[in-house]
């Protein structure tokens, strides 16, 4: 096990790639890798705080963009499968994340300048298999995880398999995204989450502080 900076690595296999910025400040952080050809690329960050990434089985990848802000709480499980890739996009950040991807093949992206809470939970899959009794095949196969460019997402959100949210939009607290939302510029929440306002932009100042500048 090697620790770099308050970030403890532990590497079982071969061909294995881990890069990260040794100035950037880890507290209680690990990464787990039990495999071969697996590749994580972490970029600068404020911090990185409580982040975890667990990876067993080959040929995945996750890459994480730089970042002026502090990543909370993120963590990548992938224990089953091969050849899941997790892409989270610049300026990312985080109060707390899981993102579980344990099939086959699956892949979650995260766009550029992104805001989520904390409480987040995303699967790719569902993990154990709804078989069809007429074709002895199983119904819930894996899918993609899509969340576009600047979007916010509340707190306790979780992500099913499929969901995609795009650009411009907000995701409320509680929500279970379990579809696409092609639409941008929109507010989705509910179980399951619909779109319950169009049409708006988000801002990371707050409230009064946004309208007081819009009158200068």
């Amino acid at each position: 096990m090697q620790e770099v900076n308050g970030l403890n690595v532990e590497v079982k296999g071969e061909s294995n790639t881990i890069e990260f910025d040794e100035e950037t400040k880890f507290l209680r952080s690990r990464i787990m890798v039990n495999g071969e050809n697996n590749t994580i690329i972490l970029g600068s960050a404020l911090s990185y705080t409580n982040f975890v990434i667990n990876i067993k089985g080959n040929s995945k990848k996750i890459v994480i963009a730089n970042s002026g802000k502090n990543i909370n709480g993120l963590k990548i499980v992938s224990i089953r499968g091969e050849g899941q890739i997790v892409s989270i996009g610049d300026n990312f950040s985080c109060g707390g994340m899981e993102i579980q991807m344990n099939d086959e093949n699956e892949t979650l992206t995260i766009g550029d300048n992104c805001l989520f809470s904390w409480g987040i939970k995303a699967r790719t899959s569902d993990g154990h298999s709804i078989v069809d009794l007429s074709t002895n095949r199983a119904v819930n196969l894996p899918k993609d995880i899509s969340i576009a460019d600047r979007v916010w997402v509340g707190e306790d959100v979780s992500f099913l398999k499929g969901s995609m949210i795009s650009s411009d939009s907000v995701v409320g607290s509680r929500s279970v995204v379990t579809k696409a939302f092609e639409s941008p510029n929109v507010v989705i929440a509910g179980f399951p989450a619909i779109v319950v306002k169009e049409n708006i932009k988000w801002d990371r100042r707050r409230p009064s502080e946004y309208n007081d500048g819009q009158s200068e």
